[in-house]
């Protein structure tokens, strides 16, 4: 299967894990990426020690490509790009913030980005800052900053 998705991130499938921050570590995104999908990393939950960790325990486990999601709202992102980048992670998600700061810096190191937004704000701002892809999610997905559940 051979599609705009599976090309950006060299997969077999175009599935990509979400970076459910507790639950997303290297076992799941490993998993993932062996199974043809893009496994990815949740690193809101993690110390920059503890994402290393991950990232090597994932690189070990599977040759294929996977990413580490980064939420842009929480202290220490800085530091998280840091380990991202010592470690050679090619595909990086951003999440909760403005993706203006990051996605150039990353895009700069040869990283492929992609955004997640709640709506076409979001979008056009993701557009703007050169983003990859843009991974656009509903008031489900959790606590995004601008999902808001639709009144009844």
């Amino acid at each position: 299967m051979s599609n705009r998705v599976t090309s950006l991130f060299n997969i077999r499938y175009p599935i990509i894990q979400a970076g459910m921050i507790w639950c997303s570590g290297w076992r799941l995104a490993s998993a993932v990426s062996n199974a043809g999908g893009l496994g990815i990393i949740g690193a809101g939950s993690m110390t920059p020690e503890i994402l290393e960790e991950h990232i090597r325990k994932c690189k070990a486990a599977t040759r294929n490509s996977f990413g580490v999601n980064v939420p842009l709202l929480y202290q220490g992102v800085d530091k998280q790009i840091d380990v991202i980048l010592h470690e050679d992670v090619k595909i990086v998600i951003t999440a909760a913030g403005n993706p203006s700061q990051w996605v150039p810096f990353l895009k700069q190191h040869g990283i492929i980005v992609a955004h997640v937004v709640a709506n076409v704000r979001g979008a056009l701002k993701c557009a703007d800052a050169g983003a990859d892809a843009i991974i656009a999610e509903g008031f489900e997905a959790g606590v995004i900053p601008g999902n808001r559940r639709p009144p009844h």
